[in-house]
């Protein structure tokens, strides 16, 4: 199948890219997107960390173009996967909260979730590339949405609870209360009831195997390659010799481990050298998943597939270690939540050594990815094609970036917050139910990381804030509008239940009663106030 040209200009691929002879067009690039779960910007040492993190991702940097801010579009994964995915923003795609796979109407048969969008994977799929998805967490099941276009789309590194043969078997015996065979199941199969087993290592041995099988078949289709890797997530727990790499003179009891147990030893009164020492972990946890990427982009090299092809490294949502009184994430909207590296490198059609200065955001991904594949997007994205603007040919000025999340720390009636930024500045509103929205604001020009405790605003300046809501409530409302609502979702298993609340996550332990015309938990009733 031939592969279309975009209707938009191509000047991004016809003069002056590294790499490429003047006036020569070049052929749709082979396109490798590296999510790297809860990896925060400004740890990263191409970021200006002080520690060594990341030599992988900044000899990407020095190839090809860096992004100084980047904006996720929430702070935890599912939401910001489904935004990197389909270049909009959370309440455009309609996914803001688990619970959505938990809902029943009245006579108890479940609401469907109302996500909505075209994946990149579809359009890339029906332009004629060759597509393919390898993951490590269940939030990027199928279950929610994803695999959508893609020819192979593969979970690895299983836990028990999601093992296809192992989860209902443990289920079978714990339904039987059979102590003895429980445990010789854990016998059996020990890693996969090892919360701290690295998932990194399966996901790129499948990666390498899938671009050896596509060189074998001949390569005459350009690829898409989306990995998604998750071992910067807690536990910390990355292996010798990363697990003391930054910290090897401590001799503590902090381990990584139960971060977020009800009992946890992490917590906003700890000792600060215990802290120093779970960043210590989480900085070694960086540091291994960069070793592991390594393997793949010198493979690329290897098969000189590096020229033409854009790879672009990101990250989910950030991490958080009590900048602002929490912990892991899901819980705020503040600059180490959602602020992620963007790094792209492809020496045919990007310049090398580039670092573009403003904001850009997850949603740009998908119009990037399309402008490298000359198409077009099968539906509206909020994003911007960020090769234009590495090449300085972005037009107008730079876009608001919008974070949403709808957190329930604080009970029943969640706490709803969006984050604005604009310019050097970024906003962070919230209300409770139908309480009137407080506002901080960061003025990063002064602050970059957004470490200090924001202004408050009040009188005119809350008005102008709250007028800019409304404006970009109207755009979400529109852009939403034109997608497409896909059928998705069944009710999750207690099995299911049960894997996401062992990571943290108790978003799907509730059936919620409503009906599909009460949905309180989509763009009208859910980061936005009821009406």
């Amino acid at each position: 199948m031939p592969i279309p040209r975009a209707a938009l200009p191509l000047c991004a691929f016809l003069l002056g890219c590294g790499g490429s002879d003047e006036g020569q067009e070049l052929p749709p690039a082979n396109l490798l997107l590296i999510s790297v779960d809860c990896l925060r910007a400004d740890h990263l040492s191409c970021y200006g960390y002080e520690r060594k993190t990341s030599p992988t991702l900044d000899a990407l940097a020095d190839e090809g173009v860096r992004f100084e801010r980047c904006f996720a579009t929430t702070s935890w994964t599912l939401p910001a996967h489904l935004s990197l995915l389909t270049g909009l923003p959370q309440s455009v795609h309609g996914v803001d909260d688990d619970r959505l796979w938990s809902r029943v109407d009245g006579e108890g048969e479940p609401i469907p979730p109302p996500l909505r969008g075209v994946f990149v994977s579809e359009t890339l799929s029906r332009a004629g590339y060759a597509t393919a998805g390898f993951y490590s967490w269940k939030y990027l099941e199928p279950t929610f949405g994803f695999g959508v276009g893609f020819d192979v789309y593969e979970r690895l590194a299983h836990t028990f609870y999601s093992h296809p043969e192992v989860g209902p078997e443990f289920e079978r015996l714990r339904k039987l209360d059979d102590v003895e065979a429980l445990k010789a199941l854990v016998e059996a199969h020990p890693l996969l009831f090892d919360d701290t087993r690295p998932s990194s290592p399966a996901v790129v041995d499948r990666a390498l195997a899938w671009i050896d099988e596509w060189q074998g078949s001949g390569g005459e289709r350009p690829f898409f390659l989306f990995l998604h890797v998750f071992d910067c997530h807690d536990p910390y727990s990355p292996p010798e010799p990363f697990d003391t790499l930054f910290d090897p003179d401590y001799r503590g009891s902090i381990d990584g481990r139960r971060v977020e147990a009800p009992d946890s030893p992490v917590h906003a009164d700890m000792d600060p050298r215990d802290l120093e020492h779970l960043v210590a972990r989480y900085d070694g946890a960086i540091r291994f998943v960069d070793s592991e990427l390594a393997r793949l982009v010198e493979r690329l090299d290897e098969l000189d597939l590096e020229e033409n092809t854009l790879v672009v490294v990101t990250g989910d949502h950030g991490e958080e270690f009590y900048e602002h009184g929490m912990k892991t994430h899901r819980h705020q909207l503040f600059l180490e939540s959602v602020s992620v590296p963007l790094i792209l490198r492809w020496p045919a059609g990007l310049p090398s050594g580039k670092v573009v200065e403003g904001n850009t955001g997850l949603v740009d991904v998908v119009p990037t990815l399309l402008s490298a594949a000359r198409l077009t997007p099968d539906a509206p994205t909020m994003g911007r094609d960020l090769i234009a603007l590495a090449h300085g040919r972005g037009s107008g000025s730079a876009p608001s970036y919008l974070s949403e999340l709808i957190a329930f720390d604080e009970g029943p009636v969640p706490l709803r917050l969006v984050g604005i930024a604009s310019g050097d500045e970024h906003r962070i509103l919230e209300t409770q139910g139908r309480a009137p929205w407080s506002a901080l604001d960061f003025d990063l020009a002064r602050d970059p990381l957004g470490r200090g405790p924001g202004t408050t605003l009040t009188g005119e300046a809350l008005a102008r804030v709250e007028e800019e809501l409304d404006r970009l409530r109207g755009i979400l409302l529109r852009l939403r509008e034109v997608q497409p609502l896909r059928e998705v979702g069944r009710p999750l298993t207690q099995l299911e239940r049960e894997d996401l609340a062992a990571m943290g996550y108790a978003g799907g332990e509730e059936t919620i009663e409503g009906t599909a015309g009460e949905d309180r938990l989509s763009l009208d009733g859910g980061v936005w106030p009821d009406e």
